[in-house]
């Protein structure tokens, strides 16, 4: 029994540590589950720089991202639209967060 819960604790210890130490984006996940539904094709960096985008700022991002979720019924958590927000700024806009 004393193993048993020995074994629970580091589990619980190093299961949060190593999903810190991920290299995955929180929000990468929920966007490839729910984005790429719509957006398919190539979305890497070529996609979300272009000049023609439409997205000029980070509020304009946010705001996309809630358009987004409204039109394909998606219903994702407040959390994961900012998740989703944050990892495409995080990866590919870089604007600043105001």
């Amino acid at each position: 029994m004393k193993l048993l819960l020995a074994l629970l604790a580091g589990l619980a210890i190093c299961l949060p540590l190593s999903l810190a130490f991920s290299d995955v984006h929180p929000g990468k996940e929920i966007h490839d589950e729910n984005c790429l539904k719509c957006h398919k094709g190539n979305h890497d960096e070529k996609f979300y720089t272009r000049k023609d985008r439409k997205t000029k700022d980070y509020k304009r991002l946010q705001a996309m991202v809630k358009m987004c979720d409204a039109r394909m019924g998606t219903q994702m958590f407040d959390e994961d639209m900012e998740d989703v927000w944050n990892y495409l700024n995080d990866s590919y806009y870089k604007f600043p967060k105001k």
